[in-house]
């Protein structure tokens, strides 16, 4: 089964990706105006099922790379996707993880050295390892009715005809 989602990045990164027919990075991104793009979930492409989330994205590549942005349509493949919604959410998977791979000490001592940046990202590469030892392949994450998020830790194997959906002059937004 596959979905149409979408990510937002810049207008050259766009070409790039569609001429390639793969991405080139992968989500941990530190943008000029301050905003990072925090791979919450570990590394992996992060994508969207909302086309203006990902334009809001894009904009944010946009800006720092001083070009256009673009928002990107693709297939994503869903099989093997750990599902994540308001029941069970970004905090209990977390935790689950953290408890499956770490004793109470050893995650005690982790929390004392991490400032709040290392400690997400640590936990993030937690989770995305906890989650490819239970043999899944990445995370649907449903936000609300009208968003969700989706994490590849697989894209090769698991987006597939991508294309621009839309191109924008971050100069004629500002």
């Amino acid at each position: 089964m596959k979905q149409i989602v979408y990510r937002g990045v810049e207008h050259g990164e766009a070409l790039r990706v569609v001429q390639a027919q793969r991405y080139e990075r992968e989500e941990r991104r530190l943008f000029l105006n301050g905003a990072r793009a925090k791979a919450v979930f570990g590394s992996g492409v992060y994508l969207v099922s909302n086309p203006e989330i990902a334009a809001q994205y894009a904009i944010c590549h946009a800006e720092t790379m001083w070009d256009k942005a673009a928002v990107l349509r693709q297939e994503l493949l869903l099989p093997g996707l750990f599902c994540l919604d308001e029941r069970y959410g970004e905090n209990e998977l977390r935790m689950d993880a953290l408890r499956t791979r770490h004793s109470t000490k050893d995650l005690e001592s982790h929390t004392r050295r991490m400032d709040t940046q290392e400690w997400l990202e640590w936990t993030g590469d937690e989770v995305r390892l906890y989650l490819i030892s239970c043999g899944y392949r990445g995370i649907r994450y449903r936000i609300s009715p009208d968003l969700t998020y989706y994490i590849c830790y697989e894209p090769d194997a698991q987006i597939s005809q991508i294309s621009i959906l839309s191109v924008l002059d971050v100069s004629e937004i500002t």
